[in-house]
């Protein structure tokens, strides 16, 4: 049935979604006898983090895809049919789990109109069967996580126009327009994501046909850094101190240069540094980045550095995201330059004992575990995660966070499902971190186990947060400091594995 004959039907009665979705595949030429092509190459230009940079989309009908931006701050992402993964501005891999596999999966499958594919991993229905201002709205809602995507359809030309889906509290808005031909289907060649104030663009300036290329294109590619160096003439232990707040700190070089202590930050996504000491060094300033935290989400630029020199570690040409650390080094009583994250715990293999204090550090491609075993870690935005069962026998995903103090926060998502605070007696409490405050209830938690070890009448706080990280509907909650005293944690980012040695 043709758009106009079937629209003129829906002038006459309530349409459905199957009427809608119709319409809709007619649009895009989903039911058009033209056969797709076996690959799709969409390429172009995009403003992303704030730079200008180069556009590649590959795609196959099966949803298969990678999409490539590429400058400095470049990002890729891709999809071979089951695992999302991703490659970041540092070239370092790792497959996408919880929050990034909604971020990526709700823009892409839009720009390939997978997600009208009968095979997508989506359930869609109609939110309103009248159109408001022109518009109808589908709900796309995703098999795995649930995630909600608001679809607003034109009711004239039956194409997307618009989306939004809300992670953490954080809305996410996308916009699709200049939709041109692509072999038997219509593709939208210019999209624009909005999340927290910052606006990346997609154009697409090239519509090729390709031909199939080897599944290893959508697989998630082999990583070996090559801007390291280990040497293993030098010990492994690290200089480090605890501040008063319980959080180890070290003492880099930053482009040859002593610029003051770092934090050992497990939870932190990237490296960061301080504004003051960036000036410092006068380390160049490029694009903008999105930081959520603790209050909400605040935007901040890169500074590039030469090098980074720990101990044996070596790092080159990092980028560090600059965070104005004052407040955190007023609360740590001692002036911090930065901190020590995702890029670094993903190049080696970092040995925490947090009761000591002591790091140690190894190469990954000759460390051996000499006693217990690895636990699975998944990571959320860059901070790694793992399972641990708490009060009531119930079992939850949480950051492993060596950069916050106390025992366990549990998200205010999480809070109000598994209603942790009825019957429990708690107090009020404030937290500060990157972006403000938030409120939070203060509690005893019954028990709570971890990497074997179960620790009874646990200190706990239940966060109230409306948006920001404590905020996050995808973990249970964060695990901190003091419920990580009891072992030598292990980090092995690459392997994606955790390992809890008893003191």
């Amino acid at each position: 049935m043709t758009t106009l004959l079937l629209a003129a039907l829906l002038a006459h009665r309530t349409p459905t979604l199957a009427d809608v979705i119709a319409n809709v595949r007619t649009a895009v030429a989903i039911t058009s006898p033209i056969p797709k092509w076996e690959e799709t190459d969409l390429k172009g230009t995009s403003q992303f983090r704030g730079v200008s940079s180069g556009y590649e989309l590959r795609f196959e009908p099966n949803g298969k895809f990678v999409q490539a931006v590429d400058s400095k701050l470049g990002q890729t992402f891709g999809w071979d049919g089951r695992n999302f993964w991703e490659i970041d501005l540092g070239g370092a891999t790792r497959h996408l789990a919880f929050e990034d596999v909604d971020r990526v999966q709700s823009l892409v499958f839009l720009l390939t109109d997978f997600w009208l594919d009968t095979s997508a991993p989506l359930d869609l229905s109609l939110a309103s069967s009248a159109p408001s201002k022109g518009l109808y709205t589908i709900i796309s809602t995703s098999h795995v996580s649930g995630l909600e995507e608001r679809i607003d359809i034109d009711a004239k030309t039956w194409l997307p126009v618009s989306a939004e889906f809300d992670i953490a509290a954080s809305k996410t808005k996308i916009s699709l327009s200049d939709w041109k031909m692509a072999g038997g289907i219509r593709v939208p060649t210019l999209a624009r994501q909005t999340a927290e104030g910052l606006t990346d663009t997609f154009r697409v300036e090239e519509i090729h046909e390709a031909k199939a290329s080897p599944a290893s294109t959508f697989t998630i590619p082999a990583y070996s850094p090559k801007d390291i160096e280990f040497r293993t003439d030098l010990p492994s232990s690290i200089e480090c101190k605890r501040a008063e707040s319980g959080h180890i700190l070290l003492h880099p070089l930053v482009n040859g240069k002593d610029i003051g202590w770092f934090i050992l930050d497990s939870g932190a996504d990237s490296m960061i540094i301080d504004k003051a000491a960036a000036d410092t060094l006068n380390l160049p300033k490029i694009g903008k980045e999105t930081v959520v935290g603790v209050g909400g989400a605040v935007q901040e630029p890169f500074r590039t550095a030469s090098d980074l020199k720990l101990g044996p570690a070596t790092m080159r040409g990092l980028t560090f995201l600059e965070i104005d650390l004052h407040a955190l080094s007023d609360l740590f009583k001692v002036k911090l330059a930065g901190i020590i994250g995702f890029d670094f715990f993903r190049r080696f293999i970092v040995q925490v004992d947090l009761k000591t204090p002591a790091v140690d550090l190894f190469d990954v491609s000759t460390y051996h575990l000499q006693r217990g075993d690895w636990s699975k870690m998944e990571f959320s935005s860059g901070n790694p995660v793992v399972q641990a069962t708490f009060e009531g026998d119930r079992k939850g995903w949480f950051r492993l966070d060596t950069g916050a103090n106390g025992k366990v926060v549990f998200h205010s998502p999480a809070v109000e499902k598994l209603k942790l605070l009825d019957h429990r007696e708690t107090s009020a409490v404030g937290m500060a971190g990157v972006g403000g405050t938030s409120d939070a209830r203060m509690g005893k938690l019954a028990w709570f186990e971890l990497g074997g070890h179960r620790f009874e009448a646990v200190d706990a706080v239940f966060s109230q947060a409306k948006t920001g990280a404590f905020a996050d509907r995808y973990l249970t909650g964060n695990i901190g400091q003091d419920l990580m005293e009891p072992f030598t944690v292990v980090f092995d980012f690459g392997g994606s594995r955790v390992a809890f040695l008893p003191h």
